[in-house]
């Protein structure tokens, strides 16, 4: 005899247990106490625990069901019928690719870190992950993760795609309270962006974190009371990757509803940013009264385009004749941010690095961001990874800093004691690696102090079975004019090289055919060009003794 709940489960799809009774009575003409009989003596399907529903409802499926599409988007409309919270966090993980840093949960997920009569978000966290729905892992070079349970391991190029995203919304929220201190939207020293606090803890306004935030005193956000003046707030939040659909927007909602009804908590102005919206998605922020923003909306096409292209550089694995393009006009049309430069740098190195290494060597294979994981779960990232078959394997760690910056020792001491031997004894194990040498190469636009030199000099005396090697400024230099590539040598030397002020003083002898002197000799009665452009000696000197670094 067929079994009718697994048939009828497998027609509807995963569902709450109280839709798939009124499927048996319906399709089979049961009565109300024997479907749910049938229901609780069946052996055959799943029922989802630590999550129950409303009216003791459970989320049922099959095991072909669990992880497909039609599994997460079932269970996120159940929860959401049932419970905002639970589905709101897992809505918030889907529309960010299944994978997204635990820190950003707080604000994505769409509950208050703490308000009478709603789950926090450690809360929902902790009940996704007694649900076996959501897993954490650590991810180099981002910190700890939370990712969909049915993702074993994510794949290099998911992680790079999510290092895209983080990479591009960072210097859009930095466009962002560039564009709010210059329209006075908010108190211009008191704009907060993700991630800036060394705590890890986030903006907040009200119970809740968010993108940015930021106390604005226009004449239509503050109120009187009798405490006094009481300002109003900016509150953004931001998801690029792609247009926005209704149910990736909820969380969102969700989080502005519930503000707006705290008393203690002046007007906001609510704000999302995405690449672009669904119809719904577009509806239910203009019904709700937030703004529903762009990219380009904001800024225009051209920084729009810019972070696009961005995006898509900083996603992909495996470098491109055309990346250099794109790398220099990133640089054009987004340093003018400010902080932008300094991040890009960090960035977009290894890009630079892996088309020097393209230009100048031999290889059979060439991938960046490749991830290196042993058997306990530790995991090292090496930026480009270069493999000449049945000859050598190099693993090259980059670091872009502005010019004359100085990279910390410690940053070369966990080079030399933690990732090498990680990354060596997981390469070990490579059987078409067994007759290649190894090369552990570190690249760099700043400067290493003396004892960072020594530390690299003694670990190369000591080592026999790999080589260790530094390429600083002048070997980059050198690199890029050995390959005979005009881009790599111009995006090299403007972006990665040059010292600002050397910059600045080579632009005031276009303008005005004047001479270059030495920028470390220079005075203000010297310098070329207007005297509103001159820079004093000291200025000069404590900019090169105390460089921004990435």
């Amino acid at each position: 005899m067929a079994d009718l709940v697994f048939e009828t489960l497998r027609a509807v799809g995963p569902c709450a247990s109280g839709d798939l009774v009124e499927c048996l009575i319906a399709d089979h003409g049961l009565t109300a106490a024997a479907a749910r009989q049938r229901l609780s003596r069946s052996t055959t399907i799943k029922k989802l625990a630590h999550l129950p529903l409303q009216r003791n409802a459970r989320f049922v499926y099959l095991q072909e069901h669990y992880g497909s599409p039609t599994f997460w988007e079932s269970l996120v409309r159940v929860l959401r019928e049932n419970s905002v919270s639970y589905g709101g966090g897992l809505a918030a993980l889907l529309a960010r690719g299944g994978i997204m840093p635990k820190v950003h949960f707080a604000i994505a997920c769409g509950s208050p870190l703490k308000q009478k009569g709603h789950l926090s978000p450690t809360a929902i966290f902790d009940r996704l992950h007694a649900a076996k729905l959501i897993q954490s892992l650590d991810v180099p070079g981002v910190g700890e993760c939370v990712e969909l349970s049915n993702q074993v391991a994510p794949e290099s190029y998911e992680l790079a795609r999510m290092r895209a995203r983080l990479r591009t919304e960072e210097i859009l929220l930095r466009a962002v309270r560039d564009w709010a201190r210059k329209l006075g939207l908010a108190s211009f020293e008191k704009i907060a962006i993700r991630d800036e606090e060394a705590d890890g803890s986030q903006p907040r306004v009200g119970t809740f974190c968010w993108d940015l935030t930021g106390p604005s005193y226009l004449a239509p956000m503050v109120q009187w009371s009798e405490s006094g003046l009481k300002p109003g707030f900016l509150v953004c939040d931001v998801l690029l990757g792609g247009n926005l659909k209704a149910e990736h927007l909820r969380p969102f909602i969700s989080k502005c509803k519930t503000l707006r009804s705290l008393r203690n908590v002046g007007r906001c102005l609510q704000v999302f940013i995405a690449d672009g919206y669904e119809k719904d998605a577009l509806a239910l922020a203009r019904s709700e009264g937030v703004i529903p923003a762009t990219p380009e909306s904001l800024f225009g096409e051209e920084v729009a385009k810019a972070l696009s292209q961005l995006t898509e550089l900083l996603g992909d694995l495996y470098p491109r004749t055309e990346n250099l393009e794109k790398l220099d006009a990133v640089f054009s049309r987004l340093s003018r941010i400010e902080g932008a430069a300094v991040n890009l740098r960090g960035a977009l190195f290894e890009y630079l690095a892996a088309e020097m290494v393209r230009s100048t060597s031999t290889y059979t294979d060439i991938r960046m961001n490749e991830i290196f994981r042993d058997e306990t779960g530790r995991a090292a990232e090496v930026d480009v990874l270069v493999v000449d078959n049945n000859k050598t394997v190099r693993f090259i760690e980059c670091k872009g800093y502005k010019p004359g910056g100085s990279v910390p020792d410690e940053m070369v001491a966990r080079w030399l004691n933690d990732r090498i031997p990680l990354i060596r004894k997981v390469a070990m194990k490579n059987s078409f690696w067994s007759s290649c040498t190894f090369q552990f190469e570190f690249w760099t636009t700043g400067q290493l102090s003396a004892e960072a030199g020594a530390m690299v000099t003694k670990a190369s005396q000591m080592v026999r079975k790999y080589s260790l090697d530094v390429v600083d400024q002048a070997a980059l230099e050198a690199l890029g004019k050995a390959s005979n590539n005009t881009a790599l040598k111009k995006t090299l030397q403007e972006h990665f090289l040059a010292h600002p002020f050397e910059t600045g003083v080579l632009a005031s002898k276009r303008r005005r055919k004047l001479p270059i002197p030495d920028p470390v000799t220079l005075t203000k009665r010297e310098m070329p060009g207007e005297d509103n452009f001159s820079i004093p000696l000291l200025a000069i000197k404590m900019a090169e003794q105390n460089p921004d670094e990435q």
